[in-house]
């Protein structure tokens, strides 16, 4: 299990290196990953299907967040990490609706204890068959009716999710989440609700929410001022393009260290997902930043086989540096400094 685990790790930092993949689109994916958290450990001898979350999600990333918020409730991974194969009508099992209204549609405080009831009756009787495919299985769904959120009909997982991103709690929250993962910075109230609120007449529409999210002054204003602290993963990518070395003990070493600073690929902390920003101030996952990338820049394998640029430009860090003057002639010195610069 542990190696299948590692080779998906080594699958997904290869990808998001990738500098042809179409629109950033892994790294749109990772985002997504963020918001709908599966840890590989969850499952068992079937990490593999993690791979078809990855696929899963990418599929959606021109569609609406409805499109995905359904894609994603018949994934087989995310259905397996909450429970929601052992939900049936005789024994309704709430987790899988309970995580689906606190975190991927209406957000807490914006529900009842007997919507999350309702909801997870809604989504009994789903299974995994053969293909890797998850199915209705009559037998095992109650039918209802079922009262969510103010309406009452026969609920399953494709028309509750339809039902869900129709609310405008559902749209907040969602950019709330998505906002403060690309921008570190919490929106203004009347800001959060002007976008919501387009958002939804939108249809949710992913590709209009992330160009807003990107082209926003405060995002802007994030990259300028440096308000956004980069998730482990983005630092050990960003190095590793840096670096420009294809030997196995540059990925073999990002991986141990990301898993050190806090952020395992595929191995969330919890259902929450990943810390974000200033959550990521912990002196031990600092320090482990730091000594990662020393490693990295030690590895006599690694350095031998790097393709430098012959010049560190201030594009290569998310703002300017403050202990080097930029741009300057790349050497293993100067590279040393930007990795320790704070």
């Amino acid at each position: 299990m542990a190696r299948k685990g590692k080779k998906l790790q080594r699958y997904w930092i290869q990808e998001l290196l990738n500098p042809d993949t179409p629109g950033r689109e892994a790294w749109q994916v990772q985002l997504w990953l963020g918001i709908f958290p599966i840890s590989w450990r969850q499952l068992g001898n079937r990490t593999a299907l993690l791979y078809k979350t990855i696929s899963t999600i990418q599929a959606q990333l021109r569609n609406s967040y409805v499109d995905l918020l359904q894609a994603m409730l018949l994934d087989p991974a995310l259905q397996i990490s909450l429970n929601g194969l052992a939900n049936h009508w005789r024994k309704p099992n709430e987790n899988l609706a309970r995580e689906l209204l606190e975190l991927f549609s209406l957000g807490i405080g914006n529900y009842s204890e007997s919507d999350v009831q309702e909801a997870a009756r809604a989504l009994t009787g789903y299974r995994l068959k053969d293909g890797g495919r998850i199915e209705m299985v009559p037998r095992h769904h109650d039918p209802g009716p079922h009262t969510i959120f103010g309406r009452t009909e026969s609920f399953d997982a494709i028309s509750l999710a339809s039902w869900l991103g129709q609310q405008p709690s559902t749209a907040r929250h969602v950019v709330k989440r998505v906002w403060r993962s690309c921008t570190g910075v919490v929106p203004s109230q009347n800001r959060l609700e002007e976008l919501s609120n387009t958002w939804l007449k939108k249809q949710l529409s992913i590709p209009w929410l992330m160009t807003q999210l990107q082209e926003s002054p405060e995002a802007l204003n994030s990259r300028s001022d440096g308000l956004r602290l980069l998730d482990p993963i983005e630092l050990v990518v960003r190095s590793l393009q840096l670096l420009g070395s294809d030997h196995p003990d540059a990925v073999e070493i990002s991986l141990r260290g990301l898993k050190s600073m806090g952020q395992e690929l595929f191995a969330p902390p919890s259902v929450k997902g990943w810390p974000v920003n200033e959550e990521w101030l912990k002196l031990r996952w600092l320090q482990a930043r730091r000594l990662t990338l020393q490693k990295l820049l030690a590895d006599e394998e690694i350095w031998d086989s790097s393709q430098l640029p012959s010049t560190l430009q201030v594009s290569n860090t998310s703002f300017p540096p403050l202990s080097l003057q930029l741009p300057t002639t790349a050497t293993r010195e100067t590279v040393g400094d930007l990795f320790a610069d704070p």
